[in-house]
């Protein structure tokens, strides 16, 4: 049954897809040659620091897998995982495969009616492979020049509707005064999120407040607490922002010492045995890791004012980690080399927010638990994206009152970002579909039921 609703949708994480004009029109001149030889995308290919192959978002990746590209599906009413899986099993004409490539992941514009059929009035985009790769940036001119001309083509991005779209810039952590400097850019183009990965790239990780990186990097003094600081000044939220370490795609090249939890679930298989998805369990454990060394370490009370979002890691087990970081705060206050005056939930509650999406049922249980600290993500266009009536739906099924619904919807991005809310969408709508997009009618839910239970459906056929 389609719903309606009287209240502003924020959007704290949804994607973007970059495109090769990022490279070719948006960086400057006097960084081309540099940014060519640091991170580089063409309209299909994509190399890190010269001589590493990397995905690039383009269907150039998945050659020999499957037609549709993940990073661009998740559009309107695609949120049912069973439609992506029949997707994915046809053979798809280039014609079709276009069609499932939503232009919004690349067009502010095309992004604007597709928000009115996912029920978003507005929303935080967020880079994709740039994110992934760019911590492992060597060059540190090369670094700023891409990340100049990321965050000016993003906000070029947002201008089709400025009060609908808004741009998370990226830092150039490789040199902290360029990524000072860009905050304080950022600050001046609007940008309401500046982003992080929490992992230990180049040998620094972002709990390490006052080590500078290694000395080719000549930081001249520098270090992450100017970052920090520099946040608490402008009210940029730092956004932590969790992804999957693979080696398939090359986000990391080959070496001996880890940079994220992510890669354990490397290390626990056979080499030539079948592999666990690291995204079942690698957003969390990079994100559960990166937030329980800050609430313990006191980082808190260093930085007062800083806020935070943790994006991209689900909501769900936070609860337990504020449980268990506040009875250690206690058992070992006699051994905290830096006085903190909150237990750890106190201030994640004061300072932070954590993404979740539409289908994270113990969320909506606990509503009464998350109402103050959680925030909705579409996560599209990806593959596990999904519109804002998807979450509505489940809430109402587990009876989310009203003013919690508005909280977790929109409320609480908008209060942490500084953005007033605007509504554009009321109601749900009907979406129309070419001939040849899969039906969800009887025959879908037999092929369904074959494809969820194989050994099931094989034995009652006497097979």
């Amino acid at each position: 049954m389609l719903i309606e609703k009287d209240f502003s949708v924020f959007d704290c994480d949804a994607h973007v897809n970059e495109p090769h004009t990022i490279w070719s029109d948006y960086v400057e001149p006097e960084y081309k040659d540099i940014v060519q030889a640091a991170f580089w995308k063409d309209e299909d290919f994509a190399y890190l620091n010269g001589r590493t192959p990397v995905a690039s978002g383009t269907r150039a990746d998945l050659v020999g897998r499957i037609t549709y590209n993940p990073a661009t599906i998740a559009g309107p009413g695609m949120g049912d995982k069973r439609l992506l899986r029949r997707l994915q099993q046809m053979r798809l004409t280039e014609a079709q495969a276009d069609y499932l490539d939503h232009k919004g992941a690349w067009d502010g514009a095309a992004r604007v009616p597709d928000m009115d059929l996912m029920g978003i009035d507005q929303v935080l985009v967020i880079p994709t492979k740039i994110i992934n790769h760019f911590v492992y940036v060597e060059n540190v001119n090369g670094a700023y020049g891409l990340a100049r001309a990321y965050n000016n083509w993003v906000a070029d991005y947002c201008k089709p509707s400025p009060g609908r779209l808004f741009g998370a810039g990226i830092l150039p952590l490789q040199y902290m005064a360029y990524a000072v400097k860009e905050i304080r850019r950022m600050k001046d183009m609007g940008f309401p999120v500046a982003l992080m990965r929490p992992i230990d790239a180049k040998n620094l990780y972002p709990n390490r407040i006052y080590q500078g990186a290694s000395d080719s990097y000549r930081n001249r003094g520098l270090t992450m607490d100017s970052v920090f600081r520099t946040l608490e000044e402008t009210g940029v939220v730092c956004g932590m922002h969790t992804l999957p370490h693979t080696s398939v795609t090359g986000s990391m090249e080959t070496k001996a010492t880890m940079d994220t939890p992510c890669q354990l679930l490397h290390r626990v298989t056979e080499k030539d045995g079948v592999r666990v998805d690291q995204q079942t369990m690698g957003f969390i454990w990079e994100g559960s890791a990166w937030l329980i060394q800050v609430l313990l370490s006191g980082f808190f009370d260093i930085y007062p004012n800083i806020k935070m979002a943790i994006f991209e890691t689900n909501a769900a087990w936070v609860l337990q980690v504020l449980e268990s970081c506040d009875r250690a705060f206690k058992l070992y206050r006699n051994e905290r080399r830096v006085p903190a005056k909150r237990l750890p939930s106190e201030a994640f509650r004061d300072q932070c927010v954590i993404g979740f999406e539409a289908d994270e049922t113990p969320v909506f249980r606990l509503w009464e638990q998350f109402q103050d600290i959680a925030i909705w993500a579409s996560d599209a266009y990806h593959h596990d994206g999904a519109p804002a009536w998807d979450a509505l739906h489940l809430m109402a099924k587990h009876k989310v009152p009203r003013e919690a619904m508005v909280k977790l919807m929109g409320g609480n991005a908008r209060r942490m970002y500084g953005i007033e809310p605007k509504l554009f969408v009321r109601h749900e709508r009907e979406i129309q579909r070419p001939d040849w997009f899969p039906k969800k009618d009887a025959a879908f839910e037999q092929w369904w039921k074959q494809e969820a239970h194989p050994k099931k459906q094989a034995a009652a056929r006497g097979g």
